[in-house]
């Protein structure tokens, strides 16, 4: 049996080629993962997992609107953050009397517009309930927000 001595610096050239081949498919597959990630967080989480009913009809909202959500176990969020019961009509105060001295120009006439994203499995009363107490701070104009029914 005779051995034949390996040429070490044959060898170590032989993976260095290996290993060059392998940068390009390297640098897509992390070009890939950015894009995905970027392309995958376009929008802000909602405060509260909320599942809005199904419509066949509907209008896009504004472009600002104030976010209110109303989640299954009655939970409220007012533009992203978790507020309770109690504090919620002077947060909206705060932010319906900011958004009236801000006075754009499509909201001068008939106010700022509120958008309500409700769960479906809400009971009415409490969606009723929230309503009333939006018409007593003097909200004019409020939008249920519902997701798109395909067929």
């Amino acid at each position: 049996m005779r051995l034949i001595p390996d040429d070490s610096a044959a060898a170590s050239r032989r993976a260095l080629s290996m290993d060059n081949a392998l940068i390009p498919l390297i640098n897509i597959v992390f070009l890939m993962l950015i894009f995905f990630m970027l392309a995958g967080s376009i929008t802000a989480p909602d405060a509260l997992p909320v599942e809005p009913p199904l419509s066949r009809q509907g209008k896009s909202v504004e472009d600002d609107p104030i976010a209110l959500l109303l989640g299954r176990d009655g939970r409220i969020a007012l533009n992203g953050q978790v507020v309770s019961p109690d504090a919620l009509d002077a947060r909206l105060t705060e932010l319906l009397a900011a958004r009236q001295t801000a006075g754009a120009a499509s909201t001068a006439t008939s106010g700022p517009a509120l958008q309500v994203k409700a769960d479906a499995a809400v009971d009415v009363g409490a969606l009723r309930e929230l309503m009333s107490r939006l018409r007593a701070l003097g909200v004019a104009r409020v939008q249920l927000t519902a997701q798109q029914r395909l067929h």
